[in-house]
């Protein structure tokens, strides 16, 4: 089998101080069409939308917080030791995902437990709700930047580097999330508790992430450190696993339940 997707790169673009590159245009899209996905569930829920966007803000902003601090210790520790305290300040200068689900969690927590007291599963779990939608766009900009390039292969999905064909990662998570948001389609309408699209995203997306992470490189210049022989984030994946199956069965309406 021959790879089949080419090399390529996307100019960046400049405006006076104005930077646009490929990532950022995509994470953005995919924060407003995740956004826009979220509040009409809420208004479909009756739940007030000033709550789930101003959570929601929250609740990002927290990801990529805690994403970067993620992103320096878990992942580049080096950079402590040579810049201090300014390589966590640097919040712009590089991001783990793993990390900013677990500042996610803390984000809207804080909010929704704190900040704005309301009904945490509901809200949460209507954010969740617009997430993959979101998420593909995030990796189709992972993929279009080559942020996650894996190891060689001849894989048909695989591109085309300069160096030899390998996987690309963010192209392989986008494929896969939207199969997840089309899950969450199709289960709009079902009759489930708060919090079962939490645990059904963590579920369908922590296994293949888990696998997926053994694709990394381990040969390029900035290969993700192995803890015991794992990443960093396959070790969060197996706890998001646990959780992920534990909130799909307990937050299940079984069919003869349903209203």
């Amino acid at each position: 089998m021959k790879a089949l997707i080419p090399y390529f790169q996307i100019p960046i673009f400049e405006w006076g101080p104005i930077v646009l590159d490929s990532w950022t245009a995509l994470v953005l899209f995919g924060f407003i069409v995740g956004l826009e996905i979220t509040r009409a569930r809420a208004i479909r829920l009756g739940l007030d939308v000033r709550d789930i966007v101003d959570g929601s803000v929250v609740t990002v902003a927290m990801g990529f917080v805690i994403g970067h601090v993620v992103h320096v210790v878990a992942y580049n520790p080096h950079q402590l030791e040579t810049d201090g305290i300014m390589a966590l300040l640097r919040v712009w200068a590089g991001f783990s995902s793993t990390g900013g689900f677990i500042g996610a969690v803390l984000g809207s927590v804080v909010f929704f437990r704190f900040v704005r007291k309301r009904d945490y599963w509901v809200h949460a779990d209507t954010i969740m709700y617009g997430f993959p939608f979101a998420w593909v766009f995030g990796r189709l900009g992972c993929f279009t930047a080559h942020d996650h390039i894996g190891r060689a292969s001849d894989f048909f999905l695989a591109v085309q580097f300069p160096g030899g064909s390998r996987h690309d990662l963010g192209l392989y998570e986008a494929i896969w999330t939207a199969g997840i948001a089309a899950l969450f389609y199709a289960w709009r309408n079902k009759p489930v508790r708060p919090g079962f699209f939490l645990g059904l995203f963590c579920a369908t997306y922590a296994p293949i992430r888990f696998l997926m992470d053994f694709l990394r490189n381990t040969d390029l210049e900035g290969a993700d450190i192995r803890w015991a022989g794992l990443t960093f984030a396959q070790y969060v994946m197996i706890v998001l696993m646990v959780v992920g199956v534990t909130l799909v069965r307990r937050n299940s309406i079984p069919p003869q339940h349903e209203e």
